[in-house]
């Protein structure tokens, strides 16, 4: 009797395993024809079982709503199913991918263990970063695993979710050395039992990988990840030090995020080569603690859908879907702020999977397809005044140039792919975001009674920045002549906007017709970078 239960155990048991690696095979690497290494291969939405209507209500449900949705790229089977941009962001463009970014991060520290630069997620923060002194390291910091970093569960006392409106990523940002800065932290929780979103620890990733490999992280990511998968359009800045930024400032094309998801879809595997193992894909995608966000679970720097999909998640809309499932890969990039910042779940959810109706080719929608394809080429072509200027009062924008004809009219130059941002102030006649997120402005204000105008910066620009912020120095204030012959005065101001963020204000003012034109523009670095926007002012 005894010989006959252990006879049906091991019986249950072969059972189980093979109903198991059914399962498991069943979400494991598709079978592709292609890899779009050199370029993605299109179709209709037809030819993959995608119906053309939904994929057409949901762009005109995008519209009707005002989302500021930049780009769509959705992959079915491994094709290109629909790429859509929105002017005035372009096909070519590179996107920031924010905090995207933490799952390339993710990846990397996978091909990292496979090749055995690190040895598994259980080597200790110390042991990541042997050669750096770590304060308060006490009991439960000696006791941070790998692991706990990628699940954002480090126990540090990082104060830097959204729930705290990242109040310890600017105070991060203001210190000189942002690794150090996360690594003296103070514990707060035990490691690896609670959630706790900190961009520091993902910047910690990167500085672990270039410890251990001996390479910068672009260096690495550029060998053993973008390259092989053919994307080569790449920005990554660094904090401090020199280090790749872990936790985001990493910009790609919207269809080289749909290569990374695609990799992710296909268990690692790139022209029949192994990128990423397998085992790394699954143990990174898995759930492992509540993230407290629409009932999404947390990976390894990843997000977890109960609906048995996964994302990269970036703020203002970026996001990589990865939907097993249905073999489907959606990228969506934007500029939203609020309460629709992640609007792209409820489209995926309600217009995408529902189309994905088959795993075969469907009858042709010709209608629908000519309709879809039609309104993609007018949202990639014809501005609107939801993404640009295009009023005489507030002024045109066009091709890189801002023209006003109103009084006092004034032209400036501004980089391609900026979008129109909401004004601040009742002076301000306009306001952008440049590609890299970084705003500048446009205002007009009679000009102060008795006021030099190589005092207006250091005195009335001053006084108003009071109303928003503090720790306002003025660091240059100097005589320029702008590209039409006029006087100017570029000032340079440092300041904490909202008492914790630091910025570095150019501004540049000038007199014309009774009135003050002057623009600014507020990077957090590199303000160089954008002082052309606002010295290209000019009244011809």
């Amino acid at each position: 009797m005894k010989l006959l239960q252990n006879k049906r155990n091991i019986a249950l048991c072969v059972v189980t395993v093979f109903i198991f690696l059914i399962s498991w095979y069943s979400h494991a690497a598709v079978s592709v024809d292609y890899y779009p290494t050199k370029g993605w291969k299109v179709t209709a939405p037809e030819d993959q079982g995608i119906q053309s209507k939904s994929l057409l209500d949901m762009l005109e449900n995008i519209q009707n709503n005002g989302y500021n949705i930049q780009s769509i790229s959705i992959i079915r089977n491994g094709y290109l199913v629909m790429d859509s941009y929105v002017h005035p962001f372009a096909e070519s463009q590179k996107h920031e991918m924010y905090s995207v970014t933490k799952s390339i991060i993710s990846a990397l520290i996978g091909i990292a263990i496979d090749k055995g630069y690190i040895k598994d997620v259980n080597q200790t923060l110390a042991d990541l970063l042997p050669n750096r002194k770590i304060s308060n390291l006490d009991v439960l910091k000696q006791a941070i695993t790998l692991k706990d970093l990628l699940m954002m569960a480090s126990g540090l006392n990082c104060n830097d979710s959204w729930e705290r409106n990242w109040a310890g990523l600017f105070e991060m940002m203001k210190s000189n050395d942002w690794v150090q800065y996360t690594l003296d932290l103070p514990m707060e929780k035990t490691p690896g039992v609670w959630f706790d979103y900190c961009n520091g620890v993902s910047h910690l990733l990167s500085a672990a990988i270039s410890e251990k490999t001996g390479m910068q992280t672009i260096e690495f990511a550029t060998k053993y990840l973008f390259g092989p998968l053919g994307i080569v359009d790449i920005q990554w800045d660094t904090g401090p030090g020199g280090t790749n930024i872990g936790y985001g400032k990493l910009w790609l094309q919207p269809k080289d995020m749909a290569k990374f998801g695609l990799l992710y879809l296909n268990k690692g595997k790139w022209d029949n080569k192994q990128i990423i193992s397998a085992e790394w894909i699954e143990a990174s995608t898995r759930p492992y603690l509540d993230a407290r966000l629409g009932g999404n679970k947390y990976g390894y720097q990843w997000w977890v859908n109960p609906a048995g999909y996964f994302a990269a998640l970036g703020i203002y809309g970026q996001v990589i879907f990865v939907v097993p499932e249905k073999n489907l890969v959606a990228v969506f990039t934007g500029n939203i702020e609020g309460e629709n910042m992640f609007v792209s779940s409820r489209l995926l959810k309600e217009y995408i999977i529902p189309a994905s109706v088959s795993e075969k080719p469907i009858s042709s929608d010709q209608e629908a397809n000519v309709r879809l394809n039609k309104m993609i080429k007018t949202l990639a072509e014809a501005p609107s005044t939801g993404s640009i200027w295009m009023t005489e009062n507030e002024g045109v924008a066009k091709d890189g140039l801002f023209k006003r004809t109103a009084i006092p009219s004034f032209t400036f130059d501004y980089p391609l792919g900026s979008t129109k941002a909401e004004t601040a102030s009742p002076a301000q006649v306009m306001r952008m975001k440049t590609p890299e997120n970084v705003t500048f402005d446009a205002a007009v204000v009679k000009i102060p009674e008795g006021m030099e105008l190589a005092d207006f910066g250091t005195q009335y620009y001053t006084k108003g920045l009071q109303n928003v912020g503090s720790n306002i120095e003025v660091i240059s204030n100097k005589e320029i002549t702008l590209k039409c012959g006029s006087k100017a005065y570029r000032t340079d101001i440092k300041w904490l906007w909202s008492g914790s963020v630091l910025l570095n204000t150019i501004l540049v003012s000038a007199y014309k017709d009774g009135y003050c034109i002057y623009m600014a523009t507020h990077p957090m670095q590199n303000p160089e970078n954008v002082a052309p926007i606002v010295q290209s002012l000019s009244f011809k």
